[in-house]
């Protein structure tokens, strides 16, 4: 082999190289953010606080891990639009624009706070709910 193909073959190989590095590189930093991000977003309380009016709500946004962004849809509650996180389970799956009906006899309950940057990038605090008996 000559030495002008080899300078050839060198010089593509550390392309290929340098491309495939990027991509694993670039790979593995999104799964660090992606697990963080979710892990430090949410702050769980020890035991429930306060009960969040409203006994209909509206799914506007379920995140990765199957937790769902929702708004109040009751508008006797006087709590009409108040936006809330109902965390996801192996047990329950949301979808976009699902109605969650609370049963007679159950409240929504504040458990935690989750943290997240909006559209308009700003940092939103929003209570962390679930639905559990008065």
């Amino acid at each position: 082999m000559n030495i002008k193909a080899k300078f050839i073959l060198t010089y593509v190989a550390g392309i290929v190289t340098g491309i495939v590095l990027l991509f694993v590189v670039g790979f593995f930093m999104a799964k660090s953010q992606a697990t963080s991000a979710s892990n430090d977003d949410v702050v769980m309380f020890e035991k429930p606080r306060g009960i969040v009016p409203g006994k209909v709500f509206e799914v506007m946004q379920v995140l990765p891990d199957g937790s769902a962004l929702a708004t109040v849809d009751d508008f006797e509650s006087g709590n009409l639009g108040t936006i809330v996180l109902f965390v996801g389970d192996e047990s329950t799956s949301y979808y976009d624009s699902q109605k969650i009906n609370v049963p007679e006899g159950k409240v929504v309950k504040q458990v935690g706070t989750y943290s997240y940057m909006a559209r308009n990038e700003m940092y939103k605090t929003v209570p962390v709910v679930e639905i559990m008996a008065e």
